[in-house]
């Protein structure tokens, strides 16, 4: 692409070329404008400033473009191929936090349906108060022997800490419905004697955390694609604006009714 950015210089073929102007300094004065490049000169040769030459694009545009959608900033830039690496790597990191989310909400949904059908609270706390001597009926007293005697208690909402005790803390153990050997009962192997029920369900609960896990890296793919199709783009710009090269031609310029001989500056990129 090409285009006449601007005039350069007066080629003053000889004095008196131009009538009346016999004096140097008043053929400057007049050709002032044409000099400095200003607007006016712009116009009446229709040529625009080398500031906003067409063809020339933002950096800035550039950047916020892919930040926002990457390979978008490419695609501005004429950079196509890279722009479909960047959309490809976004659609990846998306199906792998999507694909994987919704894998540990579903193993998490399962592994809680099961702890709630083979592990009693109920039957947790009737051990606590056989070796505790505590009247049953007391939770508070109950609750006040497990906080002296384990390193964890037993949360009273199901939340994520409780889903997580009972298979992780030996302490829960008797009350799995598999299992008849509690933490205080003399001879427990804690690497033998565990309930098989809570080791399946331990294992279906980290599978439900290796899935978030995986999730959590498709998004942190994404960001980080969002972050460097932004700085690409806007770099690929920049790199572009800079290819140009420039030819110089003689021409003519009108100022008012007369005809000046310049230099014109033509840059192609």
């Amino acid at each position: 692409m090409k285009t006449k950015i601007f005039a350069l210089f007066f080629l003053i073929a000889a004095t008196g070329i131009f009538a009346g102007e016999t004096d140097w300094q008043n053929f400057m004065l007049q050709s002032r404008p044409v000099l400095s490049f200003n607007a006016q000169v712009a116009e009446k040769t229709s040529v625009a400033p080398a500031a906003q030459v067409k063809g020339l694009k933002s950096p800035k545009k550039a950047l916020f473009m892919s930040a926002f959608i990457p390979g978008s900033g490419e695609v501005y830039a004429g950079k196509y191929l890279k722009a479909a690496a960047f959309l490809a790597i976004e659609a990846a990191g998306w199906t792998l936090y999507i694909t994987q989310n919704n894998k540990g909400n579903d193993i998490d949904a399962e592994f809680k349906k099961y702890a709630d059908a083979h592990w009693t609270e109920s039957v947790y706390w009737d051990w606590v108060a056989t070796h505790s001597g505590v009247d049953r009926n007391d939770m508070d007293a109950l609750r006040a022997w497990e906080h002296d005697h384990f390193s964890h208690g037993l949360h009273e909402e199901k939340d994520q800490q409780y889903y997580e005790m009972i298979g992780k803390y030996d302490q829960f153990n008797y009350a799995w419905d598999d299992s008849d050997i509690g933490l205080l009962d003399e001879g427990f192997d804690r690497a033998t004697m565990r309930s098989k029920n809570r080791l399946y369900y331990e294992e279906r609960r980290d599978a439900s955390n290796h899935a978030f896990k995986n999730a959590t890296k498709g998004i942190t793919l994404v960001l980080f694609n969002h972050i460097l199709s932004a700085l690409d783009a806007a770099w690929t710009v920049s790199r572009e604006n800079k290819k140009l090269t420039a030819s110089m031609q003689g021409d003519m310029i009108r100022l008012g009714n007369q005809s000046y001989a310049a230099l014109t500056l033509k840059l192609n990129w």
